[in-house]
């Protein structure tokens, strides 16, 4: 069954739900062939994620999750342990907006909640509207912080 024209439309224009989108990560240890091929082959089986890339060069991780997946930043740390590859820093794409809850800024992506740390270089974000941020996560805190670095709005 062919679905009409303008219901394809209607659609590819509802936005996509607030989530964080990609994570880069910059990594210790993963600098043969044999970690990134088992690093891919583990970071494909974990639930919710879509692609896997590795640079043994940069010694980096890209992962790009799925609509509705969960960044578990914990999870990834317990997936290279064995091999004794580490996380020196998350980097996240994420969808989702400025909220203040409990009386601090939050950012909240799907699922997730992240507390807004405040630097001087950081940019600002308008709350409650749908961005999309590019920054740094700091997974030692809870709830995890999160440095942003870029905001792109959003339709």
């Amino acid at each position: 069954m062919k679905l009409p024209l303008f219901l394809l439309l209607l659609i590819s224009s509802v936005p996509v739900s607030a989530q964080v989108e990609k994570v880069a990560m910059r990594t210790t240890g993963i600098s043969c062939g044999i970690c990134a091929g088992l690093s891919e082959v583990y970071f494909r089986r974990m639930p919710g994620v879509d692609a896997v890339k590795i640079s043994l060069s940069k010694e980096a991780i890209m992962l790009t999750y799925k609509p509705g997946a969960t960044f578990d930043p914990k999870a990834i740390r317990d997936l290279l342990k064995p091999m004794e590859v580490g996380v020196v820093q998350f980097q996240i794409g994420a969808r989702g907006q400025a909220q203040v809850q409990d009386g601090k800024r939050r950012f909240v992506a799907g699922k997730q909640t992240f507390q807004l740390l405040d630097a001087i270089d950081s940019p600002d974000l308008e709350l409650n509207k749908l961005v999309l941020v590019e920054g740094i996560v700091l997974d030692d805190k809870s709830p995890m912080a999160l440095k942003v670095l870029s905001v792109k709005p959003l339709k």
